[in-house]
């Protein structure tokens, strides 16, 4: 048989992990929160009006384009769901599972963004629409137990928000213990922690279109190809420290992984492969229980 290159061993455990990592996609992983918002607007409409518990008549996308940024030497960034509704005002939803010190600089980032594509020559700076950048996140983002943070300028000298200058920033933290939010919202929340206890119409609707997603050839092929971007980009990074020495280990490593992530995809288990990835004693008791050495 064949020797594999180093380099076709790890193609071989990229395929197979992303394979694994497609059929296990579920609400909370970011591109399949943005894909069931883009392909059901409904849902996305009745998503927004749970968070600002106010009627919406209609949403729809405000562009297509995957990657967005201020200008071509700017820093480009991918809106989970992009959209506006009937009123005019504008919305960027998006999913966080990651907790990190600069979101909320990460949300101001978006907003710039949505202002200046909204905002085209001749125009008057009072044309801009309201815009909203909301986070679904699966922690607490600050640290205070709120279930909904929401954010809008003040005047320091005598806490006004007037004259509002139309930008709101809301995170929404699904582990919040205080504060009052709607009836869906917090069942959606409760959905994303892997809890169905309030399960309503919204989340079957929301579970039905990620099944739509997952059938779809053309989301299929997109998340394989961003995220094997998003591989190249980090082992070209990871490559620039890399010692000579451990080129054979690393060979060795991406064959076994290769090897287990298939034993789970034929075993119907690939929940469990990103576990696996995170978790050396999680990996080491998968590789014994499927013999691979």
């Amino acid at each position: 048989m064949e020797q594999l290159t180093r380099e076709q061993r790890r193609n071989k455990y990229d395929e197979e992990l992303l394979k694994a990592r497609w059929a296990g996609l579920t609400f909370d992983n970011d591109f399949m929160f943005g894909a069931v918002l883009r392909t059901n607007l409904d849902v996305c409409r009745r998503l927004l009006e749970s968070v600002l518990e106010v009627p919406i008549d209609r949403v729809e996308l405000v562009t297509t384009q995957k990657d967005l940024s201020v200008s071509q030497r700017a820093k480009s960034v991918r809106l989970d769901a992009y959209v506006k509704d009937g009123s005019g005002r504008v919305f960027d939803v998006e999913m966080q599972k990651n907790n990190e010190v600069q979101l909320p600089k990460r949300a101001r980032y978006y907003q710039s963004i949505m202002d200046t594509e909204q905002l085209d020559k001749g125009m008057r700076f009072d044309d801009l629409p309201n815009t909203y950048v909301i986070f679904f996140c699966t922690f607490d983002p600050f640290g205070r137990g709120l279930r909904k943070y929401t954010y809008r300028q003040t005047c320091v000298e005598d806490g006004s928000t007037k004259p509002w200058d139309g930008t709101s920033r809301i995170f929404l933290n699904a582990k919040g213990k205080t504060g009052q939010v709607s009836e869906d919202l917090q069942g959606v929340l409760d959905y994303l922690l892997g809890h169905n206890d309030r399960e309503g119409d919204l989340i079957k609707d929301i579970e039905s279109t990620v099944d739509e997603v997952l059938s779809s050839e053309t989301n299929r092929r997109e998340f394989m190809k961003y995220e094997a971007d998003l591989m190249d980009a980090r082992r070209s990074a990871a490559a620039e420290g890399r010692a000579e020495g451990k080129v054979e280990g690393e060979a060795s490593a991406y064959d076994k992984l290769g090897r287990l992530a298939a034993a789970l995809t034929e075993a119907g288990r690939s929940d469990e492969l990103v576990a696996a990835m995170q978790d050396s004693a999680v990996r080491e008791k998968l590789l014994q229980e499927f013999g691979i050495e």
